[in-house]
């Protein structure tokens, strides 16, 4: 995308002399924006992701419009340190920008300084204890907030996301990434998993918005310390253990209860949390390799690794043993 075009969407913010630097094309294309004429920073996504099988309802307007608002929430109504969506100059969260006879939506929030989070964060108890309670008061907010989200706006990561993850790995098949044996490994996982999640049904408890997509590039760390959950453009409706889980997998093994603690607020974690949250684990994993099944950059790491996943993490977990510390 050419820089006439990104300074023709800033100027619908107000942003006159923007300084223009590109982060990175993944789900969405993403810049740093610096306005040279008030000093202030900004985060410009262009929702244009970089593979067709990224695509999803998330990138529909409603489907952006549902994550802007939320993040609107967030900022007001929590002490949760988030990046805030900028309204255009026409009161919209959405710039709408027509490329080559397409559609594509635009969207701008305020840039938060800091660094990802990183391995040596997590080595220090009392950091991983933090970020288990801050994941804990995204989901009281969560809990709040169901039903302000229409179903049909946001993804859904239950029983239906992890057959289609299915069908997303089998193409790793097609294009000669994966032997058709580790596949039918992975295909016996997921069923078992999704079996798991029958049983555990989708009470108010169990079942709601979630970010779905924690993973350390998510998350950011201040120069105070301070933690901040970015990038939900994910978010939809799942198991609260998915982000539970997902989190863990963030964190060295000897520091998981302790992010559990953090979470649960108590010191002794429930013991039947550890099975349930394996089967997570494991879809968390799963979902990389299926996300990234049609970008070539990756082939190399998926040919190399789905055999080592399969040999320590599926065929332990269709054994019946723990694997919770395996990660």
């Amino acid at each position: 995308m050419n820089e006439e075009t990104l300074i023709g969407v800033l100027s619908k913010y107000g942003i006159k002399q923007p300084d223009i630097e590109f982060i990175r094309h993944n789900e969405n294309r993403t810049y740093k924006v610096n306005d040279l004429v008030t000093g202030n920073s900004y985060l410009l996504r262009v929702h244009q992701p970089i593979t067709v099988n990224i695509e999803g309802i998330q990138h529909t307007y409603n489907g952006l419009l549902s994550e802007l608002q939320l993040l609107e929430e967030i900022a007001n109504q929590t002490d949760l340190l988030v990046q805030k969506p900028v309204r255009n100059c026409y009161g919209e969260f959405i710039t709408v920008i027509e490329l080559d006879g397409k559609i594509i939506n635009g969207s701008v929030l305020t840039w938060l300084e800091g660094k990802d989070l990183q391995k040596e964060d997590l080595l220090i108890e009392g950091f991983v204890t933090n970020l288990g309670a801050q994941l804990a008061e995204l989901h009281r907010f969560f809990r709040n907030y169901n039903n302000r989200v229409h179903f049909n706006t946001r993804p859904n990561q239950g029983i239906e996301r992890n057959s289609q993850m299915l069908s997303q790995i089998q193409r790793g098949v097609e294009l000669g990434l994966i032997l058709p044996s580790k596949f039918h490994i992975v295909e016996q996982t997921i069923r078992l998993i999704n079996s798991r999640l029958e049983s555990i049904g989708k009470s108010a408890d169990s079942w709601g918005i979630i970010h779905a997509d924690l993973n350390m590039g998510n998350i950011i760390v201040t120069s105070k310390g301070e933690i901040s959950f970015i990038d939900f453009g994910l978010f939809g409706f799942g198991y609260y253990l998915l982000d539970v889980s997902t989190g863990s997998l963030m964190v060295p093994s000897e520091n998981r209860r302790q992010f559990l603690k953090g979470y649960y607020g108590v010191n002794e974690v429930p013991e039947d949390v550890f099975a349930k949250m394996e089967g997570f684990m494991l879809t968390g994993i799963l979902g990389y390799y299926a996300f990234h099944m049609e970008n070539e950059a990756v082939h190399p790491w998926i040919r190399e690794r789905m055999p080592l996943l399969c040999s320590k993490y599926c065929l332990p977990f269709l054994s019946g043993e723990s694997i919770f510390y395996n990660f």
